[in-house]
């Protein structure tokens, strides 16, 4: 990204769907918790424990959510998707761009919602060219140690939303590792740890513990 780097938020453990975000300090600006109940909803909090979004999972339809006041409704009519065709050694990929707006009406648009992408978001100040968040997945070494955690990289301009960069970032990301076909990809899925510190309960693993 051109722009300078105004916060680095770490989402820990790697896990969209149950994890605390903290900053470079270690404050803790938001939580995800992911209940199974009669459904499977997946809530979205700030630093003062207020719920910002929810969303509920399905299996056949779209996944419910809601952001706010506005909701419940269907994930793509808040998130609006769109195929983009790319080429990744000399091969024909497919690649989602995703598009929403935030309270005032600007538009946003997340590229690289696809297996080994890269996701950034890019606004439309300036005609979607230059990033404003970019997503750095977890790195570790042949030890399995934890050489880079799972990062979001946001500038000035995107902390002006920040609570719905973040928000959309990980209903995103829930669905672009639910749909992960490689073993590995997997393997790392049902690797995560339980989050019962920030929740006070046990996380009972379902689904790939996503």
């Amino acid at each position: 990204m051109s722009a300078p780097i105004a916060a680095t938020l770490v989402l820990s453990p790697d896990n969209p769907c149950n994890a605390a975000i903290v900053d470079e300090l270690g404050q803790q600006l938001n939580t995800v918790h992911t209940e199974h109940d009669k459904a499977t909803i997946t809530h979205v909090k700030n630093a003062e424990d207020e719920v910002i979004a929810s969303l509920e999972w399905r299996d056949v339809l779209s996944d419910k959510v809601t952001v706010g006041n506005k909701g419940p409704m269907s994930l793509r009519d808040w998130l609006h998707t769109s195929i983009v065709p790319f080429y990744r050694s000399d091969l024909l990929h497919l690649c989602s761009d995703v598009t929403f707006q935030d309270n005032s009406g600007r538009k946003y648009k997340w590229r690289g919602n696809a297996p080994g992408r890269a996701m950034e978001l890019f606004s439309e100040d300036d005609g979607f060219k230059e990033p404003i968040a970019r997503f750095l997945k977890s790195i570790r070494n042949r030890g399995r140690d934890l050489d880079r955690p799972a990062t979001l990289l946001l500038t000035t301009r995107a902390l002006e939303v920040r609570d719905t960069v973040v928000t959309s970032f990980l209903f995103l990301e829930k669905g672009r590792r639910t749909n992960e076909t490689t073993s590995q990809n997997t393997a790392d899925v049902l690797a995560t740890p339980a989050l019962s510190a920030l929740t006070g309960s046990d996380y009972n693993v379902r689904n790939g513990g996503i």
